[in-house]
Order: C-alpha cells, then structure tokens, then sequence
C-alpha cells in the first residue's frame, strides 16, 4: 500500500519534469517517458534529519484544446480563461520511517500522504517570454496505509511564481508561496499521542494556523530531443509557525533540493499548436 502511495506522488509530480518548446512550435497531441528523479530533503518540516530518494517515475503530457497535462500542470479541467484559470493542483510526502528519526522515535511510522484540491490562476502577464502567475491552492491531504486511506486535514498555499523562457528548451524561474493548514493537517506531522509521550516529548496537539513561507527557483532543460532534465531548490523558512511549540519541531528552516532526468518514448503523430 505504502508503495502505491508512493507511485501516486510521484504520478502527481510527473509532469513538472518535461519543459516547455518555444512557443510558436507544433507540438505532439500527447506524449509517454520515463525517468528518474532524485530528492533531499527534511524528513517533515520542521525536521532536523533528512533523508535521500532516487526513484523511477512514468510522466504523460496531453496538450488537448480543452485539457492541458504538462510541465505547467493541469489546466482547464473546470474553467480556463485568457486571465483566469480553475484547475486542481497535487503534492504530497513521502514516508517516514521512525527508527531512522531520534525525533519521532518509539512512534508510528509516518505514511505517504498526497494532497489533491482546486487551484485558482490568475495570468498577470499574456504573451510574454516572461511568464508572471498568481496562484491559490487549497488541498486536502489524503494518507495511504495498512488501515487504507484517511483524511488528515487541509491545507491553503497562495503561490507568485514568475518564470523566463530564455530560448527553446530552456526555462528558469522562481516563487514564493505560504502555507496555512488546519489542526489536523500540522497533528498529521506534529502531534504526539498519550502512548508515545516521554519525558523528552510530552503529549502535543498542534494548532491551525500558519506553516512558513517558502521561496524556490527551477530549472527547466532539454539538451537534446526527448530529452528532459529539471533541478529546484527551495528554502522554507519556519519561523513563528502555529507548530513550533511542539516536541517534534526541531529546526526553523527546510531545504529542499530535486533533481530529475526523463526521457520521451512514445508521442502522437498528431501535432498541435
């Protein structure tokens, strides 16, 4: 079970690893690949471990005139407008095993999660090589083990991002966002239960309220045809966040770092503006 949530995530993730041709050329309805894609980062935020993945994913791009799947995501699933769009947006975690984390040790593992919800677009800039967005998501964070899947609360992320399309095959840019979650939402990472207390980590039910800021900047390149290669890094910055009076918060900044390479294998023979 753990595993296809883990699938899941990545399946959610896909389709930011394949950048986006120039503009004005014809390009294949729908295309298939694979690759792999690697991560470092904290083991939750607020965490003071880490932890390190190299895992295989499959991505899919649909350029559909109602439907979009690529490297900006899904679009025009509900609405999409010159200015504004109504779409859904995906994340999620990856599970943490407790004995690897002197934090959460003695306690459940935690499972793979994913977040899905609808995401508001609004386009500041049109027909630029300088692509200005802001965007507010809001998703549910849906956990997947043993005992199957459940609801561990919301969360609310305003995001600015600007990106520049410096030539073909080649995109950069950055964001900023922040995070605002229910209770349940921070307990899913924070919360400490009776049976797991100890005079070191006392009992902890985490509050709603703000999560931290982050800023990022990515990297988008093809080096040769059907070939695709991303790299982010993001800093989250966690100071004075709903969470940090509880045992588990050991660190008030997060870095994560991704890496991944992919490779198109199969693509329509239809073309599309």
């Amino acid at each position: 079970m753990k595993r296809q949530a883990t699938s899941l995530f990545l399946l959610l993730l896909c389709t930011a690893f394949n950048p986006a041709p120039a503009v004005a050329e014809q390009k294949p309805l729908w295309e298939l690949g694979f690759g792999t894609v690697m991560f470092h980062r904290p083991d939750y935020l607020g965490a003071d471990e880490d932890s390190f993945y190299i895992l295989p994913f499959p991505y899919m791009v649909f350029r559909g005139d109602i439907l979009k799947a690529d490297d900006n995501g899904i679009q025009g699933l509900f609405f999409s407008g010159e200015r504004w769009e109504l779409d859904i947006s995906g994340g999620g975690s990856l599970p943490v095993n407790s004995e690897d984390n002197s934090a959460r040790e003695g306690m459940d593992d935690l499972d793979p999660a994913f977040e899905l919800g609808p995401s508001v677009t609004y386009k500041v800039t049109l027909e630029s090589p300088h692509r200005v967005t802001a965007e507010f998501k809001t998703r549910a964070l849906i956990s997947v083990g043993d005992s199957g899947m459940h609801h561990e609360g919301w969360v609310a992320n305003p995001e600015l991002r600007w990106e520049f399309q410096q030539r073909p095959g080649l995109r950069w840019g950055s964001s900023i966002e922040a995070l605002y979650g229910s209770a349940d939402y921070h307990g899913f990472f924070h919360n400490v239960l009776p049976e797991f207390a100890t005079a070191e980590r006392p009992t902890y039910d985490a509050d709603a309220g703000y999560g931290g800021a982050a800023i990022a900047g990515f990297v988008r390149w093809q080096p040769k045809k059907d070939w695709h290669l991303y790299t982010s890094l993001t800093y989250h910055h966690l100071d004075n966040v709903s969470f940090d009076d509880g045992p588990l918060f050991r660190q008030k900044y997060g870095i994560y770092l991704s890496f991944a390479l992919s490779r198109t294998l199969i693509k329509s023979k239809t073309l599309v503006p």
